[in-house]
């Protein structure tokens, strides 16, 4: 695709990837038994994450006919992270198809990298509850963040 970059297999681990970026607090409620933070709450970071980044690129507002829906996410854990701590979460576009866009994330304490996600969101239509092509604006700005 023109102008898309070629980032078929990127290194998600490398901080040096990502443009945008995102910061939660690791709360109590986060841990698991164990006290680590469980997977679910790795999720919700990565969600934060992705809808900041949409959110930027002019997503999620009430006056764009489009918005957003995840329709595939692959987490690979790669370390343990541990109440109290603050982390980043870098975001990218990878890939844009006709409707779709490939986000690739990860979560960082320090450069250390605890987890990583490839997700696949879906551009739909709010009326028609359909998938719509992705707007060229939009297109470009993912491209730039």
């Amino acid at each position: 695709m023109t102008g898309t970059p070629d980032l078929s297999k990127p290194d998600l681990t490398s901080p040096d990837l990502y443009r945008f970026w995102w910061e939660e607090r690791v709360r109590f409620n986060d841990l698991d038994a164990v006290g680590h933070v469980n997977n679910n709450a790795l999720g919700v970071y990565f969600e934060q994450a992705r809808v900041a980044l949409i959110h930027q690129v002019g997503g999620f507002t009430p006056e764009v006919p489009w918005t957003v829906v995840l329709a595939r996410s692959l987490i690979e854990y790669k370390a343990e992270l541990l109440y109290p701590n603050i982390v980043r979460i870098g975001a990218r576009a990878l890939r844009l198809g006709t409707s779709s866009i490939t986000l690739g994330c990860a979560i960082f304490l320090g450069d250390r990298c605890i987890a990583t996600q490839e997700a696949v969101a879906v551009i739909v239509d709010k009326a028609a509850h359909r998938p719509t092509p992705i707007p060229e604006p939009l297109r470009a700005k993912l491209l730039e963040a």
